[in-house]
């Protein structure tokens, strides 16, 4: 699997490389992420994605890391959220990262900015949370409920939303989730175990170290 992903890494390298996706603040090197074999994949990716396109629940020191590829307009992503939730919440030594991947449609791309810009007003899990926990299709209605019950600065978000960095993570997290083979969402890592597809909890928690 990782000689898969490493020569998948490598063809769409020139694609990315041509278009200067990576800024010099970068935590690694594309050359670090391909082929880099002192960490495993999933931590590299972790580096290699900015903080600005990371909403995470758990100790950042645990010994198990779920990273799941998500777009707030997937059912299956939506099914899954409340099941990684309540892992986390019922261990100490397990850590999730959500990587924005909104490839559904033009609404999830606004979401996935929405929830980005909410971090720099550290609210980024709470609003990544209440969309994926709303009832029924997410409405502007709905959307704008959340904005409001989550008590976001509307002037500092809409002045957030257009930060070079949020457009910056996206891509970076886009190549990435293409170039690991994630042709749709959820795509998940549990450790160094990359999954094509839903994981249910029962299954997770069996691959947990």
């Amino acid at each position: 699997m990782v000689k898969h992903l490493i020569n998948v890494f490598c063809v769409t390298f020139i694609i990315f490389y041509t278009n200067q996706i990576f800024s010099s603040s970068s935590d690694i090197t594309v050359r670090e992420l391909i082929t880099g074999d002192q960490e495993n994949l999933h931590i590299r990716i972790l580096k290699a994605i900015p903080e600005d396109g990371q909403i995470s629940i758990g100790p950042k020191d645990a010994k198990n890391i779920i990273i799941e590829f998500f777009d707030y307009k997937c059912g299956y992503c939506i099914k899954m959220h409340p099941e990684l939730v309540e892992l986390t919440n019922a261990r100490n030594d397990t850590r999730v990262v959500f990587l924005q991947l909104p490839i559904l449609s033009k609404t999830s791309v606004k979401l996935a900015k929405l929830v980005l810009a909410a971090k720099y007003q550290g609210k980024g899990f709470e609003i990544h949370h209440a969309l994926l926990t709303q009832q029924g299709s997410l409405t502007d209605e709905k959307i704008n409920k959340i904005i409001n019950d989550v008590k976001l600065d509307s002037e500092k978000i809409r002045e957030d939303l257009e930060r070079r960095e949020i457009d910056e993570a996206l891509s970076i997290t886009s190549f990435i989730g293409n170039g690991i083979g994630a042709r749709g969402t959820p795509a998940v890592f549990i450790n160094d175990m990359f999954n094509p597809g839903y994981v249910p909890k029962a299954v997770i928690e069996q691959l947990l170290e």
